[in-house]
């Protein structure tokens, strides 16, 4: 695959600098993102450049909040708006140390509401390995996440599990109580191979419910988001799975924020951003130091 490199051992950033542009999430104004080659062991970094002395945000799940539909990063007053979909495309590809510069709160929010673009962008920007191995968790007992909702006059169940395996997997299962015929699941093993062939092209969906409210949101939705309501034919979509390939695109850019390699089996069920980080608070609580390699 031109571009990457296989070998997923050593750390590896980019060769030269990448920009590309879209909407904010809120799609207020137009967003421009440019991504840099960084040193090894820098981890991905967010640059403000919008702001006085162009003030650095890590990637780190203590940084991470949710409160919309979308996952962020706070430092004080310094905000960094909907990470996941590019930070799903630098853990895709396996990428350790970038640096991030923005000129608005908000990275980009893409056509395909997808990682495609920045899959695209990162991939001609060219891969290269670095002098140092990747640092890793490697989980080494069950890890669970678990919560109970309600929904109109229905209650239901949530959770994540972290489970000991010798590679990278995500498991998600899609369940929506209020569309029962709306049950779908991905799994794969997670390698720039299955990123880029498998799941960085997977767009986001709404359920047909929540439409008015996601507009209230954003301003407006995509043509391109799939829009799911009771009864329809899905023959558009690029995988009969799609919806639950883009909820596995998302846990991949929300466990991005633990900021190293994870060895081990993720599965999900109904689960989304404010679960995703649980799980990662969680890891980090109960691994210690003898996860980390």
């Amino acid at each position: 695959m031109k571009g990457i490199e296989m070998e997923m051992d050593n750390q590896k950033t980019i060769k030269q600098k990448v920009s590309l542009t879209g909407t904010s999430i809120t799609g207020e104004t137009n967003a421009k993102v440019t991504f840099y080659p960084a040193p090894t062991s820098t981890g991905i970094i967010f640059i403000r450049n919008d702001l006085p002395g162009s003030p650095k945000v890590k990637c780190s799940f203590e940084k991470a909040n949710v409160e919309y539909r979308w996952s962020s990063l706070a430092d004080g007053d310094v905000r960094i708006e909907h990470t996941e979909h590019a930070l799903a495309a630098l853990s895709g590809l396996g990428l350790d140390n970038v640096f991030i510069e923005l000129e608005q709160a908000s990275l980009p929010v893409t056509p395909d509401y997808s990682s495609k673009e920045f899959k695209e962008a990162l991939i001609g920007a060219g891969i290269v390995e670095q002098p140092a191995k990747k640092e890793m968790i490697k989980i080494l007992k069950p890890i669970i996440v678990y919560k109970r909702e309600s929904l109109e006059d229905m209650e239901y169940e949530k959770f994540l599990i972290a489970l000991p395996y010798d590679g990278f997997k995500l498991t998600y299962m899609l369940d929506y109580s209020n569309v029962p015929e709306f049950s779908q699941v991905a799994e794969m093993d997670i390698t720039p191979e299955t990123f880029v062939s498998e799941l960085s092209d997977a767009r986001s969906y709404i359920i047909e419910s929540e439409l008015e409210e996601i507009v209230n949101l954003t301003g407006k939705v995509s043509s391109n988001v799939l829009v799911v309501k009771s009864g329809a034919e899905y023959s558009s979509w690029k995988w009969p799975n799609e919806p639950a390939r883009h909820k596995v695109l998302d846990l991949l850019g929300d466990l991005g924020l633990l900021g190293k390699k994870v060895q081990g089996h993720v599965i999900g069920f109904r689960s989304g951003h404010r679960l995703n980080l649980e799980l990662c608070k969680k890891i980090y609580e109960e691994c210690n130091n003898d996860c980390f390699r």
